[in-house]
């Protein structure tokens, strides 16, 4: 089964129950998982690193594909 799949399949078993205790355990699970937020369990120094990047990409401070590309042709003799 695919998430696509599985996700309408919880959604449909979700509306058909009157059963609170599964409705309230779901709502539970929901709820923590929303507050477990990914950038929060980062390092600090990937925050930093991140936060580092977007800077560099709004100022500018970037390089294209073909850019990169030259430079190692020419450093590493390609």
């Amino acid at each position: 089964m695919d998430i696509q799949t599985l996700k309408l399949d919880l959604v449909q078993r979700i509306l058909n129950s009157e059963n609170e205790g599964i409705l309230a355990k779901v709502n539970i699970i929901l709820q923590e998982e929303s507050e477990n937020d990914w950038w929060d369990q980062l390092p600090k120094e990937v925050h930093d690193s991140i936060n580092e990047g977007n800077s560099d990409i709004n100022t500018g401070n970037i390089f294209t594909h073909d850019q990169v590309i030259q430079e190692v042709k020419i450093k590493y003799e390609f």
